[in-house]
């Protein structure tokens, strides 16, 4: 165990613990030669020496910053040089550089006792044994930029900066532009990695994005919010008409981030599932940030983002990413619980789309609807009740007594949900949600005990086939299914 720790130290901090051995061993260096030499000995040979040293080791950092910089730029964007060239590792490496050019240039101005000459030997004598101490760490950190894990969270944390900065009302145009030229970079990046395949660098990128649109969320209150008021930005193509209503609600900022997002997800193709379903979650955390802030127009943004998703899915046939963002959609949903004209319509809206989906023939996406209609009550059962029994009167109800009435899988799969709705809400302590189901759907004896027979002849709780929800959707648990089991044995 202890073996272990060590590795993972070392691991983590292998670049500092050797870059202070580097400054270490020229530390050590330099006490010798203040102890046992003098700049008197540095003068004859050392100072030519430690000057040529100095400009090859400057030609080899200049090349490597000139290598590092346009293949980084070639391979993501061209904006990331503007990032890169003013990176304080960059700019103080080749600042320690020009001023001991500029010290050895200066020396041979003054005569050699001048009190001048002795500082300056002393000077270069030091920056000679800090690069020679610090090359090696400095290659292997401009090097670095070359990995999307090291600018992704620099360009975040500049785009935070900037909007920390226009909080605060100080350089409102300049900052603002410069944050949302940060913003298309982002953007710019997550573009390169869906056309490359690079699903780590897409979801950098996400992650960049989430975090600035959270970041403006969070200026909604009067003072921190005040650079709103000014020249704004929006995406082109935008109306003029929807300008002016993002103008007037003061949210152009929240639409010009998501309108980026939506255009990262318009270019996802079938093998990257997993991207949407990051930024689906993101999207999620968002909604529900901009509600506990009370920014109205931002939930709805993000639920017409949603919206536009679905739709998406549903014209290109694609069931999987139906079914991942109905998942989300439910959660989404449940953190509007208490708003509940909203919550009611999103309901609206996400059973629009399953229709939708029915009429082009997608039957699976309709069925995966009622069956997040019941997981929706579930779960916003166990935090509000009262909401949740609304949610069976006014949809699920009515959307489950269509399903039953059909011929054929629709019915197996409108049974099913109500079997496990109502067994699972009574063995969680719901019982008003139990009550409304039985009331409504159960009261026949007969019928009740036949369909629950045939939903325990195979309550197997995992999926047949490995996806995104891995559990299936019609499956008691044990409690439930235990309950559900004396419920029979009482005939």
């Amino acid at each position: 165990m202890a073996a272990a720790r060590t590795g993972r130290f070392w691991s983590g901090h292998r670049p500092a613990v050797v870059t202070a051995g580097c400054f270490l061993a020229a530390a050590a260096l330099g006490l010798l030669t203040a102890q046992y030499g003098g700049t008197r000995d540095f003068e004859p040979l050392g100072f030519s020496t430690a000057s040529r040293t100095l400009n090859q080791i400057m030609a080899v950092v200049m090349t490597s910053i000139a290598l590092i910089l346009p293949l980084t730029s070639n391979l993501y964007t061209p904006r990331l040089v503007k990032l890169y060239v003013t990176h304080p590792l960059i700019v103080g490496g080749l600042s320690v550089f020009i001023i001991g050019n500029l010290l050895v240039m200066s020396l041979h101005f003054f005569p050699s006792g001048h009190p001048f000459v002795r500082f300056g030997i002393w000077a270069v004598a030091c920056i000679y044994l800090v690069v020679l101490a610090g090359i090696l760490p400095y290659l292997y950190g401009i090097s670095r930029f070359l990995r999307p894990s090291y600018f992704m969270p620099m360009l975040s944390r500049k785009g935070l900066r900037c909007l920390q900065e226009l909080a605060q009302g100080r350089r409102i145009e300049a900052n603002k532009d410069e944050f949302f030229e940060t913003i298309d970079v982002v953007t710019n990046v997550a573009l390169t990695g869906m056309a490359r395949g690079d699903r780590q660098l897409v979801l950098l990128a996400l992650k960049a994005l989430h975090s600035m649109l959270a970041g403006i969320i969070a200026c909604t209150d009067r003072e921190a919010s005040a650079w709103r008021s000014s020249r704004p930005w929006f995406v082109p193509g935008l109306a003029r008409e929807g300008q002016a209503y993002l103008i007037r609600e003061r949210v152009w900022p929240e639409a010009y981030v998501l309108a980026q997002i939506l255009k990262v997800a318009e270019v996802s193709t079938r093998r990257q599932h997993e991207l949407l379903s990051e930024l689906a979650g993101q999207l999620v955390d968002t909604a529900r940030l901009a509600f506990a802030a009370h920014a109205v127009p931002a939930v709805e943004l993000h639920v017409m983002t949603f919206n536009t998703l679905l739709r998406d899915a549903i014209e290109e046939g694609d069931l999987r990413r139906f079914q991942n963002l109905s998942y989300h959609y439910r959660l989404l949903i449940e953190s509007l619980h208490l708003a509940p004209e909203r919550m009611h319509e999103a309901v609206r809206h996400l059973m629009h789309y399953a229709r939708m989906a029915l009429r082009r023939g997608l039957a699976f996406a309709f069925e995966t609807v009622m069956y997040d209609l019941g997981e929706l009550v579930l779960s916003l059962g166990q935090r509000d009740e009262e909401r949740a029994v609304e949610l069976v009167q006014a949809w699920a109800g009515p959307v489950w007594q269509e399903a039953i009435a059909l011929d054929g899988g629709m019915r197996k799969v409108g049974w099913r949900t109500i079997l496990r709705t109502h067994w699972e809400a009574k063995t969680r302590g719901c019982k008003e949600i139990a009550d409304a189901i039985y009331w409504r759907f159960l009261t026949d004896e007969a019928i009740h005990r036949e369909q629950l027979e045939l939903l325990l002849e195979e309550n197997r709780e995992l999926h047949y086939e490995f996806n995104d929800r891995l559990m299936r959707f019609a499956h008691l648990s044990p409690a439930a299914e235990a309950e559900a089991q004396a419920f029979l044995e009482q005939w």
